[in-house]
């Protein structure tokens, strides 16, 4: 038995999909905050020296942060979802630690840390019962039985 399966027999189904939902939530809430402000988000990465590419990259945060997470919330490729925005969630933990002493950020540090923290344990654990890929393997051994 693997470690993966070992993590999945003993977790609490509600609990790992309550914890996914609103990671899902809240990684689109702050897709829309970065849409709607996207001019002084591209001037953040700018800030870091990436002056050439920081309209692609604020682009594909968005687009990633906003699809990643309804995706993440209907339980439909859970783990892909959470490997393509923990690359981001760690870029953010590193740009802001550099920040964390500054008066009008002095929380996104601890947010972005928490949050990549719960990204690593959604994509260990899974996604529940109650979701899209949970349905669709139920489908699957259905079919095949």
């Amino acid at each position: 038995m693997g470690i993966i399966q070992k993590i999945e027999s003993i977790r609490p189904p509600l609990l790992i999909d309550i914890l996914r939902i609103a990671l899902g939530g809240f990684i689109t809430y702050k897709g829309i905050v970065f849409a709607s402000n996207f001019d002084s988000f591209t001037a953040n990465i700018q800030s870091v020296g990436w002056i050439f590419v920081a309209a692609h990259l604020a682009h594909a945060i968005i687009f990633i942060h906003m699809a990643g997470g309804i995706i993440l919330m209907c339980g439909a490729i859970t783990r892909w979802m959470c490997l393509l925005n923990i690359p981001i969630l760690a870029g953010a933990v590193i740009f802001n630690y550099k920040q964390m002493l500054t008066a009008d950020n002095y929380m996104e540090f601890p947010m972005a840390m928490s949050i990549l923290v719960l990204l690593i344990l959604v994509a260990i654990t899974g996604s529940g019962k109650f979701s899209l890929d949970y349905i669709m393997a139920q489908r699957v051994k259905v079919k095949s039985a």
